[in-house]
């Protein structure tokens, strides 16, 4: 099931860093790049979709991620 995650943001030069954080303390980091979700640090697979300003973004077979572009991005 979805829950809410703390989130810290790091952006330098267009480009981003969200850090989401799971209650139990686990923590993803997923990259933006050129405006776009573009890799994370963990080894399975990454891939996203969009709707219009909000990305959706799967890694591996047990994670899943709503991230909107105002966060990511600060637009």
């Amino acid at each position: 099931p979805m829950t809410r995650c703390a989130v810290t943001v790091a952006r330098k030069d267009g480009d981003s860093d969200v850090t989401v954080t799971w209650p139990d303390g686990g923590a993803r980091i997923i990259t933006f790049h050129g405006g776009q979700p573009s890799s994370s640090d963990s080894a399975d697979e990454f891939r996203f979709t969009r709707e219009g300003t909000l990305n959706m973004i799967r890694i591996g077979v047990s994670e899943r991620f709503e991230i909107t572009d105002q966060l990511a991005l600060g637009e």
